[in-house]
């Protein structure tokens, strides 16, 4: 199994790169997003790599970092979707866009990606919201509040069971906290619920 690759871009192709590593030539799919980034034919290049193995096809799949890299492996394990519908989601949008899109169930922005159609965005939706973890993909301020503290999760809680999505709760939630610090659980959901009206 192939995780990751350094080594020397030799060849700059739309679909695919291939970088030399110890003499040997690697193909490797990458998200046209990754292209803009790359270095010079013959620059240094590292990846975080899947590599998938099925009866007809082995194939390396690149990415610059370690989160777009499990956004992949998640893509993967929805039901109809492949690496080529996986790599163009994450050509067309940034993870963190995906994966609030996600969160705050947004088909008509999913449906935006080529290959997406109404029930395959509805899919995503079923088979991912759950797994998406809110604190990545929050701002840094917000995962600062978040991590730790038993009243975001109680006060996201209380919202969820008003009917509010799970992404803006956390949101809106997060934001009332870094406001004050000190509020209890109460005053932070009716603070929270002025942030959502």
């Amino acid at each position: 199994m192939i995780a990751y690759l350094q080594g020397k871009l030799i060849r700059n192709n739309i679909e695919y790169i291939v970088i030399q590593v110890g003499g040997i030539g690697y193909k490797v799919y990458i998200p046209s997003s990754l292209q803009q980034t790359l270095p010079q034919i013959g620059g240094e290049v590292e990846l975080h790599t899947y590599h998938y193995v099925r009866e007809d096809n082995i194939s390396l799949y690149g990415f610059n970092n370690v989160e777009t890299l499990e956004l992949f492996e998640q893509l993967l394990d929805v039901s109809k979707i492949g690496p080529k519908v996986a790599l163009s989601i994450l050509s067309t949008m940034p993870a963190k866009e995906f994966k609030l899109a996600i969160v705050n169930s947004q088909i008509n922005t999913l449906k935006e990606i080529k290959g997406i159609g109404n029930k395959t965005a509805k899919r995503l939706i079923l088979e991912l919201q759950e797994k998406i973890d809110l604190d990545n993909i929050l701002d840094n301020d917000s995962i600062d509040v978040v991590s730790g503290d038993s009243r975001m999760e109680d006060a996201v809680q209380a919202l969820i069971s008003l009917g509010y999505k799970q992404g803006d709760a956390t949101k809106a939630v997060a934001k009332v906290i870094r406001e004050d610090k000190e509020m209890v659980v109460e005053d932070i959901i009716k603070n929270a619920l002025l942030h959502l009206s």
